[in-house]
């Protein structure tokens, strides 16, 4: 039990302003690269996590985590990275004050860049790091000799990432050249030999489908019309086949139909012909952020009757004949309407089939001059299992009725916004209960004075752990499970701290972007509400069919909840509901 402390109790000031000047808002970041992607469990990215977790709340009573930044699968060699982005832009905006690494490979392997943020950027923004393998911490002035010794790792780390990419790439090219099949999944009725799996053998079961389908070409069926036959004797997708044959890569084509794509992809595809076609693009990790590059055809690596062909090459060039032919007609049809211009539309990544639930696709159609567009769902022709009927509406009509139902939105956001202010101006709001938890019955300020007020006192009694277990009053095991009983305390107050303070300041950004699409759509006068506003104002458009729309909007439940909070405080003012 903790003895009571000789020293003179500093009793906590009124207000929330308990936590110490000294705590740093803290990030955590973890990487787990390509290249050690699927290695070690002991490097994967939840012990990362965990591992600096524990080293932030155990060993640093001076921080505070507020947040976790992860880039899993990704490379190290350039700082194009999701969560390395959001960490800096959180930097920037003040909300991260230090961020912990498990060592600088995990920031990166490109030395010049490593360096320079530690050197420069980081310097620059207030921002303290730690690199906790490296024994690393900005803040203790790390001596010269030290900065040296961190400047060699990077260098390491960024050659080491160099030099196994390198020669990678030239066995991978040595393989190719050699006549050796160095891909991963093979093309659609090969696999690879039993005897050597750098060379394709014939799949019976896929061959015989590929041999059908030139077969069909030849004789002038359509592309389309041999994707719908396939689908009709229940030939399974090249997706679904791999799926089925325990590819679980492909379990996202388990209900995948044949489509034009499979047919026109099969039919140009010079691997029937018995020819091994590789190197048709390269990808670098440190130019072009590890983006591939398409080669040109001359520096693809080509070797001839690498394995036994499916097609003759009459068949493969009546086919590629078939093709262009059909290109040409497409492309004369799309010169001739080339003139009519195409408008875009921002709400169309929210339109969704009501159905199926997928998202519905915008095509055009060119009749008397005039371009007019439509949104209809494609599941019924390319999932197995879609049970909807080919929905589909013209863009026009739908833009009215989304139109018509913002319209009415847009009012009772006017009518909650102006009786805000009304019960604002007379000062009952202050107290009322959009400040108040449903939960507790409490205000949010008292609970954050709360939250704050027990923090303080659990730092205090760490403290007093401390000095117990340092006097011998307090055995090591003893105090390590009694620091993180109440560290685990700890990390819940602060979490739900952070909660208030997102949900408070949501709210008023809110009001105030609401307050600014009802201003901007009475200020301009137009009988339209722009399509801009109507992007902000819906999350999503379901379509269940031409005349019946419907549009869910991206602050109702906000929107609902005031009303709720309001129709009371209006109500003891006489004012009426909303």
């Amino acid at each position: 039990m903790a003895r009571k402390s000789r020293k003179p109790e500093k009793q906590p000031s009124s207000g929330v302003g308990y936590q110490p000047l000294t705590l740093c808002r803290t990030g955590i970041y973890v990487r787990l690269s390509v290249e050690d992607n699927g290695g070690e469990e002991r490097d994967s990215i939840q012990n990362q996590r965990e591992y600096l977790e524990e080293y932030v709340n155990r060993k640093h009573d001076d921080l505070q985590l507020v947040r976790v930044y992860a880039d899993n699968g990704t490379s190290g060699t350039n700082f194009d990275r999701e969560g390395w982005q959001k960490m800096m832009e959180d930097i920037k905006a003040g909300e991260i004050q230090c961020i912990v690494v498990k060592d600088f490979s995990r920031m990166g392997r490109n030395y010049i860049e490593v360096g320079n943020y530690l050197e420069k950027v980081f310097p620059f923004l207030g921002v303290r790091v730690i690199s906790v393998n490296d024994s690393f911490d900005s803040r203790k002035g790390q001596a010269d000799g030290n900065m040296l010794m961190n400047s060699l790792l990077n260098i390491v780390n960024d050659y080491y990432a160099k030099d196994i990419s390198r020669k990678v790439v030239q066995a991978r090219r040595i393989m190719q050249e050699n006549g050796e099949y160095t891909g991963g999944v093979c093309s659609y009725g090969y696999k690879k030999a039993d005897t050597d799996k750098r060379k394709l053998a014939v799949d019976p079961e896929a061959a015989d489908v590929v041999k059908k389908i030139f077969q069909w070409r030849v004789q002038g069926k359509s592309n389309a019309w041999i994707a719908n036959s396939l689908n009709e004797l229940a030939i399974p997708s090249p997706g679904l086949y791999r799926y089925r044959n325990g590819n679980q890569g492909y379990r996202n084509s388990g209900n995948a139909k044949w489509n034009i794509s499979h047919i026109s992809g099969i039919l140009k595809n010079p691997v029937y012909l018995g020819h091994l076609v590789q190197g048709k693009s390269k990808r670098s990790y440190f130019k072009d952020n590890g983006k591939k590059r398409r080669l040109p055809k001359e520096e693809w690596i080509v070797t001839e009757n690498a394995h036994e062909a499916l097609v003759t090459q009459e068949q493969f060039d009546i086919a590629a004949d078939m093709a262009r032919e059909s290109h040409a007609r497409y492309q004369k049809q799309r010169e001739a309407n080339a003139e009519i211009p195409h408008m875009g539309n921002i709400l169309c990544s929210k339109i969704y089939c009501g159905q199926c639930g997928r998202r519905m696709a915008r095509r055009s159609r060119v009749k008397a001059g005039v371009r007019k567009y439509y949104f209809f769902c494609d599941s019924n022709r390319t999932k197995l299992d879609a049970e909807c009927t080919r929905t589909m509406v013209w863009e026009i009509p739908l833009m009215e009725i989304i139109r018509n139902t913002a319209d009415r939105q847009l009012q009772l956001i006017g009518a909650v916004l102006e009786q805000w202010e009304q019960i604002k101006d007379k000062g009952d709001a202050d107290n009322g209960g959009r400040d108040r938890d449903t939960d507790t019955g409490i205000s949010l300020a008292e609970r954050e004075q709360e939250l704050a007020r027990e923090i303080f006192f659990i730092k205090k009694k760490k403290q007093e752990l401390y000095e117990d277990m340092k006097d011998g009053m307090l055995a090591q095991a003893d105090y390590e499970r009694e620091r993180g009983r109440i560290a685990g305390e700890q990390m819940r107050y602060e979490k739900e701290l952070r909660e208030i303070s997102i949900r408070n300041e949501a709210g008023q950004e809110t009001m105030g972007i609401l307050g600014g699409y009802y201003k901007e759509a009475v200020e301009s006068g137009s009988k339209e509400i722009p399509v801009t506003a109507l992007d902000h104002l819906i999350e999503k458009i379901i379509v269940l069919s031409p005349d019946r729309i419907e549009a869910v909007f991206a602050y109702a439940d906000l929107l609902e909840q005031w009303c709720e909070e309001i129709r009371p405080l209006s109500g003891q003012q006489r004012e009426g509901g909303v």
